[in-house]
């Protein structure tokens, strides 16, 4: 009857969401970033705060790129300071920041408002920094690219990092609580076995 069609309905909707995941949601703020990116597994996720703030969320790919994805609009100044400043304990040469600073601020005419996509790609021997997809230029030093991954890496790292899957939701699937997913799909599976062998 109708409600086996809509059982049925359920289940294979639940069946192509589970096959369909391809973005991890980091919890704090709801924002979703793609499981691959360039060829890099993301493998971390984080949240920069600012007092009660959520300003951004950081995803790390394992192949050195960095996506910040802005929770919070900011300035274009204070977002290119604030990052500026993360890096000089970081490395010594206070050139190869300005360069950084400048280059990543003639990509934020409006500023950093919220939604905005940031990357920075480490895994080379240039920092090339993007936003919104829009490649702006790089800096051509390792030591910078290292720098750059110590903001989110190293002991007095900006924010704390958290395996990506620790507490996230798949984002195709981010509306039902694991728990409630869990019988849902059991329900669903389990109506789908009775329908094969009933």
């Amino acid at each position: 009857g109708p409600r086996e069609t809509k059982m049925s309905k359920l289940a294979t909707a639940l069946l192509a969401c589970f096959a369909a995941v391809h973005a991890s949601v980091e919890p704090r703020t709801g924002i979703s970033f793609p499981d691959k990116h360039k060829g890099g597994s993301l493998s971390r996720l984080g949240v920069r705060t600012k007092g009660p703030i959520k300003v951004y969320a950081v995803g790390e790919y394992d192949s050195g790129t960095f996506l910040l994805r802005m929770s919070y609009g900011v300035g274009a100044q204070k977002m290119a300071s604030a990052l500026a400043d993360a890096l000089k304990p970081r490395c010594k040469d206070a050139k190869q920041i300005e360069e950084f600073e400048a280059c990543l601020l003639s990509g934020l005419p409006n500023g950093a408002p919220k939604g905005t996509e940031l990357e920075f790609a480490t895994g080379g021997s240039k920092l090339s920094v993007s936003v919104n997809q829009k490649p702006l230029g790089a800096v051509g030093s390792k030591a910078l690219c290292s720098a750059f991954a110590a903001i989110y890496t190293d002991r007095n790292a900006v924010c704390t990092m958290n395996a990506a899957g620790e507490g996230a939701q798949p984002a195709a699937c981010g509306l039902l609580s694991p728990a409630r997913k869990g019988a849902l799909v059991g329900a669903g599976v389990g109506y789908l076995a009775g329908k094969v062998l009933g």
